[in-house]
């Protein structure tokens, strides 16, 4: 008897109770960007029950992290997420971050994002209506073709109007929901998990029963397959700063940071100069020990040594010199991305004006 292919969502228990509706499910709503211009984007709120298809693939989005897979074993190791209480212990401020693409990175400050588990991905229900595929989708194919349960053809070309394939989104929220599972792992991570809102309530407003979490967490890891979740959550945590640096070098231009850390430009350049003082300190102890060099006759006569120092010498003025150029130039490329939107500001704010004496 040929195998059946397993079914599209990872679990069946329903620590939500049943979902009434769709729309009770999902947000108020939600937040995107569409093009304004040539290099600008505006941020539009709309209504998820009038495209649940297009706000799945927002929601789901890793964007840019999944452009740079191959990066990422610079920003983390392959391990299971850091259970929450020791992620506390170890001194990480957790800050809620509704944006998968922010999921478990983390600053060098100690601040660690995290996504709270949206409503909807708890519904077992949920997964069958908006993500798994369509009946003769090129996915399902192939999958239960590796099972030995498909007899027929696979699908030809089924036009525009064909629905679209899932599996990309669902294999984001089964990595997602992994890493809860292995976040909450204990009691206290379940009411570290309840204090900062990371899972859902009740209708009621109640928290979910630390049974049917337990219950959930183990058919989340029952059914876990590492080959059906998105490569990105097989790392867990990532380091905010060496995703900011994977940026500057796989992006144009190379000043543009995944997730600047600043708000404001005095920050800016406060974080920059820091370290650039320290660099100032040791170049000038390293320049120190050069002079005492030179007034020694040995290393005096000696010709590489005097080429070291001359080099060192030129790289103590200019060096400074470039470092502040580019903190300078980082500042003005950011300034020049924000002006566009502070004079639409301007531009807009009499017109806003106006309705409002006319109202």
């Amino acid at each position: 008897m040929a195998q059946q292919s397993p079914r599209p969502w990872p679990f069946t228990t329903e620590v939500l109770g049943t979902m009434d509706g769709t729309g009770d499910a999902l947000p108020a709503t939600y937040h995107y960007y569409e093009p304004l211009g040539k290099n600008h984007k505006g941020r539009v709120v709309v209504d998820p029950v009038n495209g649940v298809p297009q706000f799945l693939d927002m929601e789901l989005s890793l964007g840019y992290l999944g452009e740079i897979l191959h990066h990422l074993w610079f920003a983390g190791s392959k391990h299971p997420a850091t259970q929450l209480h020791f992620q506390v212990a170890m001194g990480r401020e957790i800050i809620v971050a509704d944006r998968i693409d922010l999921h478990l990175l983390w600053e060098n400050n100690s601040r660690l994002f995290i996504k709270p588990i949206p409503r909807f991905l708890l519904y077992p229900s949920f997964w069958r209506d908006n993500l798994a595929c369509a009946a003769g989708c090129a996915c399902e194919v192939s999958q239960a073709a590796a099972y030995g349960s498909y007899a027929g053809k696979p699908p030809e070309n089924q036009g525009p109007l064909a629905v679209p394939c899932r599996e990309s989104l669902r294999r984001v929220a089964l990595g997602f929901l992994y890493t809860y599972a292995c976040l909450v792992s204990s009691e206290s991570d379940f009411h570290v998990a309840n204090d900062k809102r990371l899972l859902p309530r009740q209708a009621d407003d109640s928290a979910i029963t630390w049974a049917k979490w337990k219950e959930l967490a183990r058919e989340l890891l029952k059914n876990h397959d590492p080959d059906k979740v998105h490569p990105r959550f097989l790392r867990a945590e990532l380091r905010l700063s060496r995703i900011n640096m994977i940026s500057r070098f796989t992006r144009l231009p190379p000043i543009d940071l995944y997730l600047r850390g600043w708000r404001n430009y005095s920050i800016l350049f406060r974080d920059n100069f820091i370290w650039m003082t320290a660099a100032t300190v040791y170049v000038a102890l390293v320049l120190t020990a050069m002079q005492v060099g030179l007034a020694i006759e040995r290393l005096r006569e000696d010709t590489g040594f005097q080429r070291a120092s001359y080099g060192f010498t030129i790289f103590a003025i200019l060096g400074p010199l470039c470092a502040f150029s580019l903190v300078a130039l980082g500042a003005l490329f950011n300034l020049a991305k924000d002006l566009p939107w502070l004079l639409r500001d301007k531009a807009s704010q009499p017109q806003r004006q106006r309705r409002d004496i006319e109202n």
